[in-house]
Formats: C-alpha cells, sequence, structure tokens
C-alpha cells in the first residue's frame, strides 16, 4: 500500500472515530451535567484534571521515542517494544502514588470528599497502561492505526452504555466517573485485544535496550511534562481560586479543545515513521511537512470560522444553566486553530531528535501561561482562563515558528486569498444560522452549512490540493466499487 494510500485509510478511520468520539463526547456530557449538579459535575471534573494533570508521567515521551527507535532498527522490534513495556511499568506506579497523595493534599476536608472519592474510582486506568502502550507503539510503528481508531469506538460506546445506566440507576457523582474510567479501561483491553503485541517479560535481557530509551525518552518527557501541566494547569487553578461552578463551565467547554486537539493525528501519525526516516535537509523531508502544514491549515480555518457558536454550542452540550460559558468556548476553540498548525512543527522536530529544542519554548509558555491565570482567574473566572490559553497558544506557535525556522526552511500557506475566501463563506453561513431559536439546530445547521460553504467554496478556487483529494477520492471509489459489486 503506497503512504498516500495508508495516510487516507488510516486519516478517515481516525476521522470517523474522531467523529463519533466528538458525538459520544457531546452526549455524555449532556447527560453528566443534566443528571449531576454544577457543583457535583465540578467535583468529578476535578478528579478528571488531576488524572489528566500528572498523567502523562505514565508515557514521558516512551511512545515517541519508541516508534523512532522501531522505525529505524525493524528488526529488533519485539526486543525494543519489551524495553518500553518495562519503562512504562517504571513509570506508572510512581505516577499513581502521586496522584493520590495530591488527591488528598489538594482537596481535604468534606468539600473534596466527592473529588477524593473519584480518584481512587480512576485508578481503574493504570494496571492495563504498559500493555496498551506496547500495542499503541506496534500500531504506529506498523501504520496501523486505524485499528485503535477502531478500538476508541467500540470503548467510547461502551463507556457511553455505562453512562447512561448510571444516571437512570442514580449511582450519582461516583457511578458517573466509573462511567468515565470505564471508557479508558475498555480503549486499552480492546488495543491489546487487536494488536496482540508480543512482549517479553524478561527486565535482564533488555537492560541496555531500556536505559536506551529513557536517555532518549527524558528530554522529550519533559517537554511533555511542562505541556501536561499546561494544558490542564489552567482548569487545575481554577479548581483552587475559581470554585467547582467556574470549573464546570470552563470544563464543558474544554471538551471541544479535547475533541478537537487530536484532529492533526489524522496526518501526522502515519507520517512520523517516515520522517523519523529522513533527514531534516532532504528534500522529501521538507516537502512531506509542507503538505502536513498545508493540510492542518486547511483543518483549523473552520475550527475558527465555527467558534462564532460558541453560546449556542454551550447550551448544546450542558444545558440553558451554561450558556454564560459561550465565550470560553470561542476563546477556547480559537486556542485549538493555533494548537491544530503547531502540531506539525512539534511532531516533525521530534522525529529529528531535536525535542531538546522545544524545552526552552514550553517552559517560556509555562510561565506565561502561570502568571496569566493567577492573574485573569480571581478577576474573570473562566472567562480568564480561557483568555489565557488562547493568549499562550497565540505566543507557542510563534515561538515554535522560530525555532523551527533556525534549523529548517518554513512552510509557506499556499493561497492565502483563496483560503480567506473560504473561511468566509464558512463564517457567514454559520451567522445565519445564529437567527434559529433553537441552539441544538442552530449548531448542526451552522456546522453543516458552514463546513459545505468552505469545502465548496476551495473546490471551486483551485484552492484544495490533489494530494489531499486524490487519496480520499481513490478510497471512495475502491469502497463504492466493493459495495456495489
Amino acid at each position: 500500500m503506497k503512504l498516500s494510500q495508508k495516510v487516507a485509510l488510516n486519516s478517515s478511520v481516525q476521522a470517523l472515530s474522531r467523529g463519533f468520539l466528538a458525538a459520544a463526547g457531546i452526549v455524555s456530557v449532556a447527560i453528566a451535567t443534566r443528571y449531576l449538579s454544577i457543583d457535583q459535575y465540578g467535583a468529578v471534573l476535578a478528579a478528571m484534571v488531576l488524572f489528566s494533570l500528572l498523567g502523562f508521567a505514565t508515557d514521558f515521551g516512551i511512545s515517541a521515542m519508541t516508534v523512532r527507535a522501531i522505525a529505524r532498527d525493524p528488526e529488533n522490534e519485539t526486543a525494543i517494544a519489551s524495553s518500553a513495556f518495562w519503562v512504562w511499568v517504571c513509570f506508572t506506579l510512581p505516577t499513581a502514588l502521586l496522584i493520590l497523595v495530591s488527591s488528598l493534599v489538594f482537596y481535604p476536608g468534606g468539600d473534596g470528599e466527592t473529588t477524593r472519592h473519584a480518584v481512587l474510582v480512576m485508578m481503574l486506568i493504570f494496571p492495563l497502561g504498559p500493555f496498551a502502550g506496547v500495542a499503541g507503539v506496534h500500531a504506529i510503528a506498523s501504520q496501523r492505526v486505524w485499528i485503535l481508531s477502531l478500538a476508541t469506538i467500540f470503548s467510547r460506546a461502551a463507556s457511553l452504555v455505562f453512562l447512561i445506566l448510571a444516571a437512570a440507576l442514580d449511582l450519582g457523582p461516583l457511578g458517573i466517573t466509573a462511567a468515565f474510567a470505564s471508557g479508558y479501561v475498555f480503549e486499552q483491553a480492546f488495543s491489546i485485544a487487536f494488536i496482540r503485541p508480543t512482549i517479553r517479560f524478561s527486565l535482564g535481557l533488555h537492560r541496555a535496550r531500556i536505559w536506551s530509551l529513557l536517555a532518549a525518552a527524558v528530554p522529550l518527557g519533559l517537554v511533555m511534562m511542562i505541556n501536561g501541566l499546561y494544558f490542564r494547569l489552567d482548569a487545575f487553578l481554577l479548581s483552587l481560586l475559581g470554585g467547582e461552578r467556574d470549573l464546570a463551565v470552563y470544563g464543558v467547554a474544554y471538551k471541544a479543545f479535547e475533541s478537537l486537539l487530536g484532529l492533526p493525528d489524522f496526518v501526522m501519525v502515519t507520517l512520523i515513521p517516515v520522517l523519523a526516516k529522513l533527514e531534516l535537509r532532504e528534500e522529501r523531508f521538507r516537502e512531506l511537512v509542507q503538505k502536513a502544514f498545508t493540510a492542518m491549515t486547511i483543518l483549523a480555518l473552520p475550527i475558527l470560522g465555527l467558534s462564532i457558536l460558541g453560546r449556542e454550542m454551550m447550551i448544546a452540550l450542558g444545558g440553558e444553566k451554561y450558556a454564560g460559558g459561550g465565550l470560553v468556548l470561542t476563546l477556547i476553540m480559537c486556542s485549538v486553530a493555533f494548537a491544530t498548525v503547531q502540531a506539525v512543527f512539534g511532531n516533525a522536530l521530534v522525529t529529528q531528535g531535536k525535542q531538546t529544542l522545544l524545552l526552552k519554548v514550553s517552559v517560556t509558555i509555562l510561565v506565561a501561561n502561570a502568571l496569566i491565570n493567577l492573574a485573569a482567574i480571581p478577576l474573570f473566572g473562566a472567562e480568564g482562563a480561557a483568555g489565557a490559553l488562547l493568549a499562550t497558544e497565540a505566543l507557542s506557535f510563534g515561538l515554535t515558528l522560530i525555532v523551527y525556522g533556525r534549523i529548517a526552511d518554513l512552510p509557506r500557506v499556499q493561497q492565502p486569498v483563496k483560503l480567506a475566501a473560504g473561511l468566509g463563506a464558512l463564517i457567514a453561513a454559520a451567522a445565519i444560522c445564529q437567527l434559529i431559536s433553537s441552539p441544538v439546530v442552530a449548531v448542526l445547521a451552522g456546522a453543516a452549512t458552514g463546513l459545505l460553504a468552505y469545502g465548496a467554496t476551495l473546490l471551486a478556487l483551485g484552492a484544495m490540493p490533489r494530494y489531499i483529494r486524490e487519496p480520499f477520492e481513490t478510497s471512495f471509489r475502491a469502497l463504492r466499487t466493493k459495495v456495489v459489486g
């Protein structure tokens, strides 16, 4: 199978998975926010924030460095993956302990009881982590990420069923927490079952490889640690400085950030093994980065345009009691647009072992984000946290471009006027749909007509590159032939 076809297959299934996750996420939030009070949802969300704030330590760059090692030494894939398994074990155990201790420190007394108990329930996600990690790197290295996407779809479907049952049976905040946790557990279990990774449970035989992976992963792990703190520091500070109600509003809006932030993986996860085999100055490397940058730009602009439906989206997600969070969601979606394009440069640097260059950027952004949040949250609550996210995402994008531009040629924005015309068509269509009285209908109609207007405008102006259209057209024709035949 050609690279373009692999990208199309992985991207298509990931798009299906991401679409399902977005729909399941919307339904999950709608059920949880309508069943629980704002304070209860905020307490459960605080536990999930704590997990995501510290959970990065279970990976610490191991996945990316393992994929890179396998791409460069495929004959020793089993030994490399087995070494990575033991590294995952060593990082998972102290992370679990750290989360438990943190829940006691930051959420003490009766007010934090629900959050502490929710943390205990969330511990269910740890045992299968190292096994699922090996399955994941094997899928990426063999460019079969579509299998992981199917596992994600099945797991989220099961989690949604449990969530509906938890609400129907009135199991309270901990029942809702268990339903959320089940999604992660099922995803790990399905990934292991579908990929069936080979692991040699022998620590001594892989000692040198273990240390080699650790040495390669630590610089990236530090970047991930800082990024992990950055992406969750706002919500964590909001839970301490703004209260559970502010956190609940921000959490509902932040769901869009989490759902959309995985979009760059559609393309980059398939390109990572290929880029890892190339040198930074090779023409093929520059060509692939340019194509990825163009694809991400085309993908990011609709996110930016649809942000005008922030209020309608908040009501659709959480109900009328969350209507005041419209500006929060708008600011967060604008942040996603920056993050989507920036992912191209971050992943490209990692494939070349240049992750240490990202460390200074990450430290700068973390400090800036913390300072802005500390000043903005007491004054503006959830809106202040969202504004801090947008300001630091824009700063991070600019600094990453500077770092990348010092070692490689920056890609160009192709046909910017035509892209702007497409964005204008999307905004106009979405704005008209704001006149619809029903927020849910307004969101659905705005997204559908806006995206249709955007895509039609780009196609009409010839702004949709052939290398983006062709793989999907080929896959569609092949699928149609099989169905008809």
